[in-house]
């Protein structure tokens, strides 16, 4: 890819395409344009109509082109969802380099080799996450490259994927007329956007909040630790609202918007809003407290059930750093409160950092993972040193040296 391309992140939601364009200067990236397009394509997270999406992809693609007066021809774009499963594996290789010395290809091989040992059918690799190496028994190696010794061990945070998912998406994106240049995982790109590397040092929780499902990831020490997927999205919460209220959707959307989830609002009793009764017979006015409670139920489950799977993979504390929300379900007032209660540490809505340009209109945490891609795709495009610090950046790599394996399954089951 050459340098002077722009950088281009397309987030293909459950409900919603956004793009954004931006081009690197010195010391910053610049966002000279943005677009969004909403869709109906997609059922719990998986696309369901692709002639849909794909409408949707090229009507944001446009968008954003006429923004940034700038063709949107190719893109990094994201993936998440329920058939998204990631796993850590740990492999060795001999040290072939000369004087025995680890080798570039040794690493590649140890890379590869934590992936080979455990696809299982119909799943493709999605990305490798290096999490560190030992040499002849010595842990605790970040870049083993150079190093005498005689057996190489890597340990790694592999992503999987369905096959199904993986084409379906990437079809999606290339007939709007876009070659895909790789695929991210969701909440990996969105931590690229609002994550501090002291967050990541320290230890911290993202969930990023979609409109079908939440996904999660876990740090510590700077490495990727276990992510997971919760079938708890936005849509719940509105599906919720409109169910008890016997309101429709635009109706519920407009009472989630004004409540939120805290219930200590001063004002909860008093607060009613006008709303469609379902049907479209006349308007109804919506009790506050009642749809305060409604929503805090509903976020109070998304959070247990995710501390239920931290403690199902024995990680039972929150890390230092505590717990940072992305994704447009974020939007919802009082949501890191509720996450501050079940995790017993601090919350905080995660909003991307360190633009530079149009960035007003990809200021909120729905932007998140779009903008993290464009930084994912940036720091692809500096040089070895940098893309060796890009969590996930060597699959790229390692796909091109060992071709075939990372394509398709047939290892061992993932349980």
């Amino acid at each position: 890819m050459s340098d002077d391309r722009p950088l281009i992140g397309i987030d293909v939601g459950s409900s919603t395409v956004k793009v954004v364009v931006a081009v690197p200067e010195p010391h910053r990236l610049v966002v000279k344009g943005c677009g969004e397009a909403r869709h109906d394509g997609a059922r719990k997270g998986i696309i369901a109509n692709l002639e849909e999406v794909t409408a949707a992809v090229r009507i944001a693609t446009e968008e954003a082109e006429a923004m940034a007066s700038i063709p949107v021809t190719h893109a990094v774009v994201a993936l998440g969802g329920a058939p998204v499963v990631g796993k850590k594996s740990c492999a060795s290789t001999p040290v072939t380099g000369r004087n025995l010395t680890v080798s570039n290809d040794d690493v590649n091989l140890a890379l590869s080799r934590c992936a080979a040992v455990m696809i299982p059918e119909d799943y493709r690799v999605l990305d490798i996450i290096e999490c560190g190496y030992a040499l002849d028994g010595q842990p605790g190696i970040e870049n083993p490259e150079g190093m005498a010794g005689r057996t190489l061990e890597a340990s790694a945070y592999v992503l999987f994927t369905t096959r199904a998912h993986f084409d379906s998406l990437e079809q999606s994106v290339n007939q709007a007329s876009v070659a895909v240049t790789s695929l991210q995982y969701e909440p990996l790109a969105a931590a690229e956007a609002v994550l501090s590397p002291d967050e990541k040092e320290l230890g911290c929780m993202l969930i990023d909040i979609g409109h079908a499902t939440s996904e999660w990831v876990v740090w510590s020490e700077g490495m990727v630790q276990a992510s997971g997927t919760y079938p708890i999205g936005g849509r719940h919460f509105v599906a919720d609202i409109a169910t008890v209220m016997k309101t429709n959707t635009a109706g519920a959307e407009l009472i989630k918007r004004s409540v939120g989830v805290s219930l200590d609002r001063h004002d909860l009793d008093l607060l009613g809003i006008e709303v469609p009764t379902l049907g479209g017979h006349g308007n109804q006015i919506a009790d506050g407290r009642l749809a305060a409670q409604i929503l805090y139920e509903r976020a109070h489950e998304l959070f247990v059930g995710i501390a239920k799977n931290l403690s199902e993979l024995e990680m039972d504390r929150t890390p230092r750093a505590g717990v940072i929300l992305t994704g447009g379900g974020a939007r919802l007032e009082g949501l890191d409160g509720v996450a501050e209660t079940i995790f017993a540490h601090h919350a905080r809505i995660g909003m991307p950092r360190n633009l530079a340009g149009e960035v007003e209109p990809v200021a909120g945490p729905e932007w998140a993972v779009a903008c993290g891609l464009i930084r994912l795709a940036h720091k692809k495009k500096q040089g070895p040193m940098e893309r060796k610090q890009l969590e996930g950046g060597i699959f790229n790599r390692l796909r091109s040296a060992l071709g075939e394996i990372f394509e398709f399954g047939g290892g061992n089951d993932l349980h």
